[in-house]
């Protein structure tokens, strides 16, 4: 009996030859792909090669499948859900000052580039979202993840596509805060801060998104430290 399954070869043959053709004709994420007949007439493969090389890609962050619509350019842009190993770092409290400090070097630049980039489509999603973060917040439902979309949103409209990746990254932190801070910062950080910030960005002004971002990061950073100092 022939085995018909696809050599680890030929998928990751098949997978380079996909990550050559998504950066030859330079498309971006959210663009969507050839369908599947057409990559498999392109690619010169099998139905089953085509579809383990696309899974690969999708674990990889390069590739998005939505059912029913297609398969996507991810706009995770291949990075890595866990590039840091921040999953076998088990002091959450440390691991979220250690994630602020950096937030600290990085978010209010990006605040700052933000204002001084962002379009006015990318305004008004700001506040669009900004606004269903606190509505989220006012009805006690989860925030976070839109929290998280707030933030990258930020990254995305500084026009620095390196920022844009690092904020995938730099994230993982809003969970950890909100669980560190057992989200007591919610009403009078989270909330007014996130209003201050975007209100900033949306008037082009720089040193508002900077201060505002700056003030943002450290009240977190503080509360956490006076928790960790609090133990001895």
């Amino acid at each position: 009996m022939v085995n018909s399954k696809p050599s680890k070869s030929k998928i990751e043959e098949t997978s380079n030859n996909i990550i050559d053709f998504i950066t030859s004709r330079q498309m971006l994420p959210g663009d969507k792909m050839p369908t599947e007949p057409e990559l498999m007439e392109d690619l010169n493969v099998s139905r089953s090669t085509l579809r383990e090389a696309i899974r690969t890609l999708s674990a990889r962050n390069i590739l998005e499948v939505r059912q029913g619509s297609g398969t996507f350019i991810s706009k995770r842009c291949g990075v890595p859900s866990d590039p840091l190993g921040l999953t076998f770092i088990y002091d959450d409290d440390r691991l979220a000052i250690d994630l602020l400090d950096v937030r600290l070097m990085i978010e209010p630049q990006t605040a700052l580039l933000a204002a001084i980039h962002a379009t006015d489509e990318q305004c008004q999603k700001l506040l669009d979202q900004c606004a269903l973060v606190e509505k989220l917040i006012q009805s006690n439902e989860e925030y976070e993840d839109e929290d998280i979309a707030l933030h990258m949103m930020i990254a995305e409209a500084s026009g620095n596509r390196v920022l844009t990746n690092l904020s995938y990254i730099l994230h993982t932190s809003v969970k950890k805060n909100i669980i560190s801070t057992a989200d007591a910062l919610r009403d009078n950080n989270t909330y007014v801060y996130h209003r201050r910030i975007v209100d900033a960005i949306v008037r082009h002004d720089a040193t508002g998104a900077y201060n505002a971002m700056t003030i943002h990061v450290t009240m977190l950073w503080e509360f956490i430290t006076a928790k960790l100092n609090s133990r001895g």
